[in-house]
């Protein structure tokens, strides 16, 4: 696999500042779907202020980059990414609670999240309990489940544009809109940290909401298989027509739906699984093919939750990968 001419030059820099960088990296390693070629180089920052100087040390190359947590939302493409990907993660994971506040750094998983507010009788967070991946990722996206989001409960975003310069965000100002925000709109933006703002609640009621949630995951989900959670976003439009989009694909005769190993779910057609080798090539022709599908008998175009990172840098709405 060839890589970007600049990345060995840079890889030595970046280890001279004491970070922990591979060069080559497979990204089906990083992502929940388990697909993707190789990056050039995977940079594993263990103090957000490592990271700044890492991303001026990869502004200067030249190179792209591009941010993740758990890779629960991407599909990378099947030629690799020609450029450094930051991966927050631990150390980057602490969450402090103050009163009815808690401040969470972006690579906290979701889960461990909600399990703070329980622990600490604080009521909101019950419907992330059971999301993969991160929470620098769940701000970005404005995430959430039983169509609420993560946005509710911001009180305020810190974190760097693409120079390293820091910037803090008040919740109004971080645009956040359904399963959309100002850091997707601006991806040059890198979370840090957020704070939560909760309300008290009763253990007992708050504990027995999570449980729900998760044995519903259980029952709907096919969390067996490696995948990235809902592909496409509910439209409004098509919900008034036809219903949520698992209900949609369904109707139209998806399920089950192949391209080589990428499988339409069995259990909720708004699920894409990964049934051994697939491809982020299958996934974008299962993609297409719904999207035409849903379009001929709705005439609404579906939107893809999930991003694609395209190999030369750049990272879009799988939808658009797929057209």
């Amino acid at each position: 696999m060839n890589r970007s001419v600049t990345s060995d030059p840079v890889a030595r820099q970046l280890q001279g500042q004491g970070l922990q960088v591979r060069c080559n990296e497979p990204m089906w390693r990083h992502t929940t779907w388990q697909i993707g070629g190789r990056a050039d180089l995977l940079v594993l920052p263990g103090a957000f202020p490592q990271l700044t100087r890492a991303l001026q040390v990869v502004r200067s190359a030249g190179m792209p980059f591009v941010v993740v947590g758990k890779g629960s939302n991407l599909l990378f493409a099947d030629e690799g990414f020609r450029g450094a990907v930051f991966k927050i993660d631990k150390p980057l994971d602490q969450i402090d609670v103050k009163g009815h506040q808690i401040v969470v750094e972006s690579g906290a998983l979701t889960c461990r999240t909600a399990r703070a507010a329980l622990r600490h009788r604080l009521a909101g967070l019950e419907h992330i309990v059971g999301i993969p991946g991160t929470m620098g990722g769940l701000v970005a996206m404005n995430g959430g489940s039983q169509r609420r989001c993560i946005g509710d409960s911001i009180e305020w975003v810190e974190g760097c544009d693409e120079t390293g310069r820091p910037f803090r965000l008040e919740r109004e100002a971080c645009g956040f809109a359904y399963r959309d925000s100002r850091f997707l709109r601006e991806p040059g933006r890198i979370v840090f940290r957020c704070a939560l703002a909760l309300a008290p609640g009763d253990r007992t009621a708050i504990r027995r909401a999570m449980l729900a949630d998760l044995r519903e995951r259980r029952r709907k989900f096919p969390l067996q298989l490696p995948n990235c959670g809902s592909v496409f976003k509910s439209s409004p439009v098509l919900f008034a027509l036809a219903g949520p989009p698992g209900k949609i694909i369904e109707d139209c005769g998806f399920k089950g739906r192949r391209a080589g190993d990428a499988e339409v779910s069995r259990l909720h057609a708004n699920f894409i699984t990964n049934q051994g080798r697939a491809k982020a090539a299958d996934v974008l022709e299962l993609i297409g093919q719904i999207r035409g599908e849903v379009h001929r008998r709705w005439g609404v175009w579906m939107e893809a939750e999930v991003k694609y990172v395209q190999p030369a840098g750049g990272v879009v709405p799988a939808h658009e990968a797929a057209s």
